[in-house]
């Protein structure tokens, strides 16, 4: 059971949605940033389990002030923290592409399962990595899917739907999507050039034509 939801500033609209589902409490987390840049962060005294909101994207200024967050609840009484990341960053380098490159998946796994005791995220990238329990030195990691819940802000689209994803690695998601509406689904197929540079292969207009196409990435 889950005594309470602490968030950062800027994550309170969502981790208050989520502590009204768990009935408990939401307490904030204090961010103070010193002029050299430094983070101090103060949070409220913490009993039990306590879950500590905080969406990672744009991760570099996030990721110590979490860290401190952790540590800081854990000082205030806190005996079980769970991160909830509705978005998780660095998974994507999940092999070493080229020579010379980090493999930032287990850095970030190491970073965060050595802090925090359960993580639960939505939708990771998992195109190689099939467990991110290992990874996260073995806590437990709960990865949510999002087709349910997009599926049904969908249904008046449900009629002659066509799912179409941005590459065959969101094949994945596409076709749990899909599968949920009750459509059919493609993916595009892409070549990626560099950050924003990307060639697209899309299908042939007669297997969209008349569709409502849904993007889903």
């Amino acid at each position: 059971m889950t005594n309470s939801v602490h968030a950062f500033p800027g994550d309170e609209a969502q981790a208050r949605r989520l502590s009204e589902s768990l009935g408990v409490p939401l307490l904030p987390v204090d961010h103070h940033v010193f002029p050299d840049g430094e983070s101090l962060i103060t949070v409220k005294p913490a009993q039990g389990a306590v879950a500590l909101y905080r969406s990672l994207d744009q991760p570099d200024c996030k990721l110590m002030p979490l860290l401190l967050a952790a540590d800081a609840l854990r000082r205030a009484g806190a005996q079980r923290v769970v991160l909830v990341a509705p978005y998780m960053a660095y998974l994507r380098q999940d092999a070493v592409f080229k020579p010379g490159q980090a493999l930032s998946r287990d850095v970030l796994g190491r970073l965060l399962g050595e802090r925090f005791d359960a993580v639960v995220t939505v939708e990771p990238h998992l195109h190689r990595t099939r467990d991110l329990s290992p990874i996260f030195c073995g806590i437990p990691v709960v990865a949510l899917s999002a087709a349910a819940p997009l599926a049904e802000a969908l249904l008046p689209m449900r009629q002659n739907a066509l799912v179409i994803g941005p590459d065959a690695e969101a094949e994945a998601w596409t076709a749990a999507l899909a599968r949920t509406l009750g459509a059919r689904h493609l993916s595009i197929s892409k070549v990626r050039q560099g950050d924003r540079m990307v060639e697209l292969t899309w299908p042939e207009a007669d297997q969209v034509e008349a569709h409502a196409v849904i993007l889903a990435d």
